[in-house]
């Protein structure tokens, strides 16, 4: 299970995902699966408790995209790459495929997306996953922030 303990309920830190050498299964890249937060709450405030600790809440979590994904072709042919958002309820959204010549990169626009994870009771939040043409010819590589989904809540945009 996808969960993370911290010492105060607004932790967010950046973070690099990266996959070397794509396979040519459908795969989760490494850290591009949300989390949720046990966080301190001695008021209970937070509905949702830690089942491990009733003192501490359970609050959805999010990776939040920064730049877009980049895809580098390393082979000498032309190969294709498709990313895919498996959500936490198991819905499947294909982001596209993208046909890289040979040597050269694409970069598949994530930047302002998110991943969320919100059931605490489910195993995985949404997930990025990626499918290449063939195995090895693919590195990708991506930078987000990691943080609890709620720390906008009550936020006020006029």
């Amino acid at each position: 299970m996808a969960r993370i303990y911290c010492r105060t309920p607004s932790t967010g830190y950046p973070v690099n995902l990266v996959l070397v050498d794509v396979p040519a299964t459908l795969t989760t890249i490494p850290g591009a699966d949300a989390p949720d937060y046990s966080v301190p709450d001695a008021s209970n405030q937070y509905e949702v408790r830690d089942p491990i600790d009733p003192t501490r809440a359970i609050l959805p979590g999010q990776i939040f995209f920064l730049t877009p994904l980049s895809v580098v072709n390393k082979t000498n042919n032309q190969e294709s790459l498709t990313v895919i958002l498996l959500q936490e309820d198991g819905t499947s959204v294909n982001f596209g495929t993208a046909v890289v010549p040979a040597g050269d990169t694409a970069y598949i626009p994530l930047n302002g997306r998110s991943l969320l994870k919100r059931d605490p009771l489910v195993d995985n939040g949404d997930r990025l996953q990626v499918l290449a043409s063939a195995p090895n010819v693919f590195d990708v590589w991506t930078a987000a922030e990691l943080s609890p989904a709620s720390q906008n809540i009550g936020a006020y945009v006029p």
